[in-house]
């Protein structure tokens, strides 16, 4: 009996559907078409029936195992909806939902974000040689770019002789290895494959630019075509096959993924577990090779692409993980049962209508949908805008991360951590003797590594944005690390999460109702109970010099529990660590930007108004999503009024002492220290307002802004400055008055010049190249500066320690003047 009469007989019969007999027909006939020519015609067809039977095996089965995995999911997600309990102690379905994708205080399951954070942890801990042989430099520069090269040549299976080179590779095979593993046990399929090398990356510019024809010669040569396997059906691609796959490439990368939308349809449905699969089949012949297409259509740094290949696959995983082998499906399920359970309540309706919207607002957001660029040139030329904004007025916020000793302080006070050690830690890890060695520990063992692996992640924690061209996300990047604002957060975040790491190692040897009640609560806090804790506890310790840390990782690697049992346990310790390190290093959070920026995308004009509003704001958002939101969780009025007190008092108390330091950083003497309008701003200081405490004092902020520009955004204000500078200075001339422009422009470049604010040189750079240059230009800068600096001693009671336009201070800061007269 033929193939195709076996098709048509199980149609027949009813044990294959129409959809299934045809696909089972199509595929049956390319491998016919194919084989024909290199065997006899009956060869042929006999090869390609089993071959068509063993594919369609394969799929069939691997269908029935997501389907079970999915159906598990929805299960999951149906009990946590039962189980939670908002901030009231309420059910609350309609939060339950959201917090699948991002934390929200009082879930007690994984989110999306906290389980890629952790995916991302556990990858970088396994390849941290490689992070500490090219982590970025003051420059930005990834440091050895020889021996980089040397180790993508390893990766592709060619000896340089370079023993570290080929041990870097294997810790790149080792790592993108095992996120293939927990890709699939999660319901990927993604093959296994000795000779894989790299990801390959796509400047979706420059391949639009070139063409169909053009990126299809130039990379058809390049690859090998014996190993594009076709990783749905375990197959070889035929010739012609592979022809229709580039142009779909080609096609995809050229629109940037639009080519696979139907207007009007689901164009999301499909399971995210088989998509991977389709960015893995283009095979390069050997790493000249893969240099030669990043050369040209691509990324040419390799450590990049493993970082963003890492980020990726920890976001994928993520998602199957915590929505399932198809996630948008589950998404439908979520709004669904929700709209299911409130049918009936008008109030509930409504609630439900709103809970919806912002449901796809957070898929689109852990999916990156929402960062896909409307119009790519003014989406990079506004990121850039900002990026060289951030760089210029950004250069004293390490001063007000000062703070962050404040919150590690509550922090590790809310969840019993040791307290009397944490500036000793904050000052060990920023010491530079030593940091390569101690960053490299932090990192294996999962804590967060986005100083050694991005470019201006500094600024993440006020601005949310690292997006934009290369050389002014690098320009940022500078101003950052020079500022010792990245290292200060680095600092922060690797000393509150070793701590936590060696804490879990010492209450090793406790069991649950022994530990402290405060960790006892947060263990339950994030899942954990009895039985889980004894699993936990059980895993072998770390030891590095004496001290012992218990890794999320060796929990994970355990083979006497089950894998999925070892990756749900080692991933919610993890998540644990670096969810309450948000709240000892309080960083922008994707439920903050969403606040603030809504579903708009980059490249429209309702996108970057909403983003230019959004910098410098998401700091304080992310206080009222951890602490405030922490708070009020707490127990009783009096559990609720000691938290927000001790956050209100201490939290203003710092904002005071960065205020002064960045008073004095600016030339002038501390501001006293007697009337409301400091403290109110001091208030506001400590909770990353400080910019609106400026108009405690003033008409105008910082930037001589008033409130309408301040909320705005620096990009709205940039904009008018320079209209001033141009049209503002034309209708002035023509109307013969005096333009002053060489003042205004002199003013301008101080303004947006980056690294200008960089607190240790801005008083310097003010005194001896600024106020130097409005003199040159206006005649009557020096009495300008004098009438400056009557007005802060009259409206502030504050005088300059080092006066406008003086080479060298005279003395150094009043600090009495805290006191006021």
């Amino acid at each position: 009996m033929s193939f195709r009469k076996c098709i048509d007989d199980a149609l027949g019969e009813g044990s294959l559907t129409e959809a299934q007999a045809k696909e089972t027909r199509d595929l049956f006939d390319e491998i016919e078409a194919d084989l024909k020519g290199k065997m006899s015609d009956a060869a042929a067809t006999s090869k390609a029936g089993s071959d068509t039977f063993s594919a369609m095996q394969h799929k069939i089965a691997q269908r029935k195992r997501q389907k079970v995995l999915q159906l598990r999911t929805w299960q999951n997600i149906s009990k946590n909806m039962n189980d939670y309990r908002d901030m009231m102690g309420r059910s609350n379905p309609n939060r339950a939902v959201l917090a699948h994708f991002d934390q929200d205080g009082t879930s007690k399951f994984s989110s999306v974000t906290q389980r890629q954070s952790a995916i991302e942890g556990v990858a970088f801990g396994e390849m941290s040689n490689i992070l500490a042989t090219f982590r970025r430099n003051l420059t930005g520069e990834v440091r050895q770019k020889a021996k980089l090269k040397d180790v993508v040549r390893e990766i592709f299976g060619e000896n340089t002789k370079d023993a570290s080179a080929r041990e870097l590779a294997q810790a790149w095979k080792t790592t993108s290895n095992n996120l293939r593993k927990r890709y699939n046990r999660a319901g990927g399929a993604i093959a296994n494959r000795e000779d894989w090398g790299l990801p390959q990356t796509h400047d979706m510019l420059t391949v639009r630019k070139a063409g169909a024809a053009e990126w299809t010669n130039f990379i058809r040569p390049l690859l090998d075509p014996k190993k594009m396997i076709d990783e749905q059906t375990g197959l070889a691609f035929s010739p012609q096959k592979l022809e229709i796959a580039l142009r779909d490439v080609y096609e995809t990368i050229s629109t940037d993924g639009m080519n696979k939308v139907t207007p009007g349809g689901a164009n999301l449905s499909k399971s995210l577990a088989n998509r991977r699969q389709d960015h893995r089949f283009l095979v390069f012949k050997d790493a000249d090779s893969w240099i030669s297409y990043q050369d040209k259509f691509g990324n040419p740094n390799s450590f990049d692409t493993m970082i963003a290949h890492v980020s990726n696959m920890s976001r994928d995983i993520a998602m199957l993980e915590v929505l399932g082998p198809n996630p948008r499906a589950t998404v439908n399920f979520m709004k669904q049962t929700l709209e299911v359970r409130a049918s009936g309540n008008q109030a509930a309706e409504k609630a439900v209508v709103s809970t919806n919207r912002k449901v796809d607002e957070l898929y689109m957001a852990v999916t990156g949908a929402n960062n896909s660029p409307s119009n790519a040139f003014w989406a990079q030329t506004l990121a850039g805008t900002r990026q060289v904004l951030q760089s210029a007025q950004l250069g004293a916020a390490s001063l007000a991360a000062i703070t962050d000793v404040n919150f590690q302080r509550i922090a590790r006070q809310f969840i019993g951590l040791p307290q009397v050690n944490t500036v000793n830690q904050y000052l060990k890890l920023l010491n530079p003797l030593g940091a390569k060695e101690k960053g490299e520990l932090a990192i294996r063992l999962g804590l967060i590594a986005e100083g050694w692996t991005s470019l201006a992640a500094g600024q993440m924690r006020y601005v949310g944005d690292i997006s934009g061209p290369e050389i002014t996300r690098r320009v940022a990047d500078f101003v950052m690390r020079a500022s010792f604002l990245s290292p200060m957060t680095n600092a922060g975040r690797w000393a509150f999460g070793m701590e936590f790491l060696g804490f879990l190692a010492d209450n090793a040897k406790k069991s649950f109702n022994d530990v402290d009640p405060r960790f006892k609560k947060t263990l339950e806090n994030y899942g954990f109970n009895q039985e889980t804790w004894n699993i936990v506890r059980a895993t072998d310790l770390y030891n590095d010099s004496g001290a012992t840390f218990l890794r999320p990782v060796d929990i994970i690697n355990r083979t006497d529990i089950s894998p999925d049992l070892a990756n749900s346990l080692g991933s919610r310790v993890l998540e644990m660590v670096n969810t309450e390190t948000n709240f000892a290093v309080p960083s922008t959070s994707m439920r903050g930007r969403l606040a603030l920026t809504g579903d708009s995308r980059p490249g429209t004009w309702a996108g970057e108004l909403t983003r230019s509003f959004a910098m410098y704001k998401n700091f304080g958002i992310t206080l009222v999503n951890t602490h405030l939101v922490r708070g009020a969780t707490q127990p009783g009025i009096k559990g609720k009024g000691s938290y927000y007190s001790n956050l209100l008092i201490s939290t203003t108390i710092m904002g005071a002492l960065a205020i002064q330091l960045k008073e004095m950083s600016k030339g002038r003497d501390p501001r006293p220290m007697n009337t409301e309008e400091f403290w109110g701003a001091a208030f506001l200081q400590g909770g990353g307002l400080g910019i609106y405490g400026d108009f405690l004092f003033a008409d105008l902020n910082r930037f001589e802004r008033g409130l309408p520009a301040t909320v705005a955004g620096p990009v709205v204000g940039f904009a008018d400055d320079i209209k001033n500078l141009t049209l503002g200075n034309l209708i002035e001339a023509a109307s013969g008055k005096d333009t002053k422009a060489a003042s205004e422009l002199i003013r301008f470049a101080q303004r947006y010049t980056p690294g200008s604010s960089i607190w240790y040189l801005r008083s310097g750079l003010e005194r001896n190249v600024w106020d130097r240059l409005q003199e040159w230009a206006d005649p009557k800068a020096r009495s300008k500066m004098r009438k400056q600096e009557r007005k802060y001693k009259r409206d502030y009671g504050q005088e300059h320690w080092w006066g406008k336009g003086e080479a060298l201070p005279e003395r150094g800061p009043r600090l009495e003047n805290i006191f006021g007269e």
